[in-house]
């Protein structure tokens, strides 16, 4: 069921679930997650791929850091898409794909859990994924003092209690990301945001050679569950791009890192 929501910046949003709107307020905005270490600076006209899009959140921070910069969101879950095109409505800028990006042109079966759409992917598997939530809920609990800790894991316990159960196989369309570049008339990406649930090898692998040179700054959430947090770092240094890896405290323990790549202040 969708809903709307004020931001704590007074942004009013349309979102799935009122907690995870809250929860990625928190990430994109506050923690600014996705903005490299040394901070984010791109050019006039920016052009900025949001790949792993869910309700626009990241789409929305862009484009009250760069107005004019022009932000291409990808999500492939018609729901979750829904709502991405209600929050981005108003912004001329933005542009709402429904799609995933993978490696090879396909239709193909998501996961999509209702309840936590952000865990939503290809490859998603409640036990793991709940497991995953679960570390992120002790290692958050750590932080604070015995009594609010324990208060704070039965509520998001509570909070947690069936959010991965009703979930969906949902058919999407699947394209690599040289070819809708192509189709639509660009020839750089100033910033890509990669965060897909353990699909980011087969972003990364349809982004074909002729362009690889023309990406400037990326940032990834990378679950390194199979090795994959190597692979995407090979792949950003073997096209030329310097890459630094670091792994938020909340997730200390886990397979989440986030991956910063750019080409330097020469490029």
């Amino acid at each position: 069921m969708s809903s709307q929501k004020i931001l704590g910046n007074g942004l009013l949003v349309h979102g799935i679930n009122r907690n995870e709107t809250d929860y990625l307020y928190k990430e994109i905005f506050e923690e600014e997650s996705y903005v490299p270490p040394g901070g984010l600076q791109l050019p006039e006209n920016a052009v900025v791929f949001d790949v792993g899009a869910n309700i626009g959140m990241f789409a929305l921070f862009m484009s009250e850091r760069f107005p004019d910069a022009r932000v291409f969101s990808f999500e492939p879950v018609p729901q979750t898409f829904e709502a991405l095109c209600k929050n981005v409505a108003s912004l001329p800028h933005v542009t709402p794909l429904n799609m995933a990006l993978g490696d090879t042109a396909e239709t193909r079966e998501l996961t999509f859990y209702p309840q936590y759409t952000m865990m939503s992917g290809f490859d998603a598997d409640p036990a793991v994924d709940k497991a995953l939530v679960k570390s992120y809920i002790e290692n958050v609990a750590s932080t604070l003092d015995a009594v609010r800790a324990e208060v704070f894991v039965e509520e998001a316990d509570e909070l947690l209690e069936g959010r991965f159960e009703g979930q969906q196989k949902v058919p999407c369309t699947v394209e690599r990301l040289d070819s809708v570049a192509e189709r639509l008339g660009i020839d750089r990406i100033d910033f890509l945001k990669i965060d897909v649930e353990g699909f980011e090898v087969k972003v990364l692998e349809g982004i074909g050679e002729e362009l690889w040179p023309k990406i400037a700054r990326a940032a990834v959430e990378v679950e390194d569950d199979h090795g994959e947090l190597v692979a995407v770092r090979s792949l950003f240094e073997k096209h030329g791009m310097r890459v630094s890896v670091e792994q938020p405290a909340e997730y200390r323990g886990t397979s989440v890192y986030n991956l910063f790549a750019d080409r330097g202040q020469d490029d």
